[in-house]
């Protein structure tokens, strides 16, 4: 997150009366230090840490999801940000539905069903299922970190696994990382969607995010690296095991790619 988009931040919530000119002037400390005055945790933290921090506090006062207030930038804070840009561009809350449609995804419930079909948002079942992975996968936002498995929704474990086999299998590890299909950007995840009341299917523990920075939040296929032809096979292999990707079915969030349907 850059210096601006801090200023930016602590401006739209009255926080610095100043210029937005990328410098964490006398202004710029007096709005951060405000923001965090009922947060001690952040008084020993550097000033980089407390102005991701101060951010972070606004964005999720106004219900756009960033995460844990920890003064670290990962891709939860990154489309947080976003969607706050977003929403007072537009003077209205932003909603972004996390859910598709698809010919393919029959077996899963719809976004208004899903309650019912996997039990609470944030339950145990939520986390109850373990995707063990073919090859070690890196963390998104800290690649020399790797993962081996993850923990998902029990009833969606088994397709996941499967479909990071087959992906791996078709692609070959040298092509697969190539590609960064192994840039793990999480699933479960017990948060609302942005900028709304309704939670999202990380909650659920049933969608994954995968290279949340080559293919951003609102990237189109114009743009997005998943919507490119080498793709193509790990989206059908994908739906092929019920998955939909919204990138696909609505043109944005190519990211994200769930067990549920509209």
């Amino acid at each position: 997150m850059t210096n601006e988009q801090i200023q930016q931040i602590l401006k739209f919530a009255k926080h610095y009366p100043g210029r937005i000119d990328g410098r964490i002037g006398p202004k710029t400390r007096a709005g951060i230090n405000e923001v965090l005055e009922n947060h001690p945790e952040t008084k020993g933290w550097n000033i980089d840490r407390r102005r991701i921090a101060a951010a972070q506090v606004i964005l999720d006062e106004h219900g756009c999801e960033p995460g844990t207030i920890g003064g670290f930038d990962g891709h939860n804070t990154e489309n947080a940000c976003l969607a706050y840009d977003l929403q007072h561009r537009a003077g209205v809350p932003l909603v972004i539905d996390r859910s598709a449609t698809g010919t393919l995804q029959g077996s899963w419930p719809r976004q208004d069903d899903l309650e019912r079909f996997y039990g609470p948002a944030g339950g145990s079942e939520a986390t109850a299922g373990k995707v063990i992975l073919p090859i070690p996968f890196k963390i998104a936002w800290n690649p020399s970190q790797t993962i081996s498995r993850f923990s998902c929704h029990e009833k969606v474990a088994g397709p996941l696994t499967a479909i990071f086999e087959e992906a791996v299998e078709h692609y070959g590890e040298d092509e697969f990382r190539r590609l960064r299909l192994d840039r793990f950007g999480g699933c479960f995840n017990d948060r609302n969607m942005r900028g709304g009341s309704r939670k999202s299917t990380h909650a659920y523990g049933i969608a994954v995010v995968l290279d949340p920075i080559n293919n951003q939040l609102r990237w189109t296929s114009r743009r997005a690296k998943f919507a490119k032809p080498q793709y193509e096979a790990f989206w059908r292999i994908v739906e092929k095991h019920g998955g939909a990707s919204l990138g696909r079915e609505k043109n944005f969030d190519l990211m994200h790619f769930q067990f549920a349907r509209v």
